[in-house]
């Protein structure tokens, strides 16, 4: 991937993420809970593996694609 590709990418999930925390803190403060609990945990985590994933090196070189070859 190029790397504005993983800059859109990454803002893509980083905004994706704040919604889905603020949903279920929501959600979660209407059940009468002050914390997103478990679900902002799993959320943080997903966050996490997201980003290194996006951002991981690969072993071949970038310019060479398969449908290039």
């Amino acid at each position: 991937m190029q790397k504005t590709t993983k800059v859109i990418v990454t803002i893509v999930a980083v905004v994706l993420f704040f919604i889905l925390s603020a949903v279920v803190t929501g959600v979660r403060s209407d059940a009468g809970h002050s914390t997103p609990g478990f679900l902002g945990i799993i959320l943080a985590v997903a966050l996490i593996g997201a980003l290194r994933a996006i951002w991981k090196k690969s072993d071949n070189n970038e310019d060479n694609t398969t449908l290039q070859k």
